[in-house]
This record gives structure tokens, sequence and C-alpha cells, in this order.
């Protein structure tokens, strides 16, 4: 290159750099975009896999009539259990627990046999005496809420399926006439 052809400044004639080497390129956003799929899958997995397990938590949960539940109650401890029965006419009665939570206790009756109940959560408005109930929970060793069974144990609930609920009539309609039949308290 000769000085005619090095560029010069207008105003002043002075010489101006000039890089002549690559520039750098703009930076690779494939990689990024490969990312992206593999990002929503792992998301997807995750949400699927919250919801079998919460799923199949209520799957596993043991199904037992009142008498029968209350036959085992000692060998089952804690274990979270669900219980068929009819509550019994004049035994509910809205109550507050030591915390100040509101809940309802009653009495339910399968073939005779007869137990305490303390529900938290939501009451199904279908419910009502002599009309079978399914109720998620486990026994508590107390005459804290004493109604028609006052045996020393209440069975402490926060999920209830009355049987006018469809979902649950679908699935188990010969345990709702099993509770007709057996759900009578005298």
């Amino acid at each position: 290159m000769t000085d005619a052809d090095t560029p010069k400044s207008a105003d002043f004639g002075e010489d101006i750099p000039v890089d002549l080497g690559p520039r750098p390129g703009r930076p690779d956003r494939r990689g990024l975009r490969r990312w992206v799929p593999v990002v929503a899958v792992a998301v997807v997995v995750v949400v699927v896999g919250i919801i079998m397990w919460r799923e199949l938590g209520d799957a596993t949960l043991v199904f037992r009539e009142v008498d029968e539940a209350v036959e085992r109650r000692e060998e089952m401890g804690e274990d979270r259990l669900r219980m068929i029965g009819s509550p019994v006419s004049g035994s509910v009665q809205e109550v507050s627990l030591p915390d100040g939570r509101p809940a309802v206790a009653f009495s339910v009756v399968f073939d005779g046999v007869v137990a305490d109940v303390v529900h938290t959560g939501a009451v199904s408005d279908q419910f009502q005496p002599e009309v079978p109930v399914v109720i998620d929970g486990s026994w508590v060793q107390s005459r804290a809420y004493a109604r028609t069974a006052d045996d020393g144990w209440y069975f402490a609930s926060d999920r209830m399926l009355v049987k006018h609920d469809n979902d649950y009539r679908v699935d188990n309609q010969d345990r709702i006439d099993d509770a007709e039949r057996g759900g009578r308290y005298e």
C-alpha cells in the first residue's frame, strides 16, 4: 500500500488506521434454541409426575366401612384411610378446634357400629343425616369430640364425598347400596 492509498482524515490530513482483520460474529443462538425443547420436556415430565403422585396417593387409601374401620383402628394407627357410613340424626354440630379452625363434629354408622368424626374442610352441600358419606382421614385417640360413639376415639377427616357426588357414584355404586342398607342407627 502506498501513501496515496492510505486514507487521510479530511480535516487534518492524518492517517486513519484501518482494521482489516475478521470481525467477531454474532453470538451463536443455535445453542440456546437447542435447550428450549429440552427444558419444555423436563417441565412437562415434572408436572405429569406431580399429578400422578397426587392421584396415586388417593388411590392407595384403604377403604373401610365404619364397622371394619372401628374394628381395625388400633392396628392402622395414624395411617390415612377412606371410610363410608351414614351420619347419625341429631349428631351433627359445628365446633371450633383448639387452633380456632371451624369443623363439623358428627357420628357415622354402618351395620350398627358407630364412630365419631371431626371434619375440617369443605362440607358437601348434600351432607345430611342418614345419607351415606365417604370421608378421608385418620384415627385420633381422644374424647375431645365425643358424640354418639363416645369410645375414646374420633376420626379426623379432611375430605368428604356424599353419595350424590357423581364422581364417587360412577365408581362405587355397590358400596353406596351397601351403605344405604347398613347405615341405619337404631
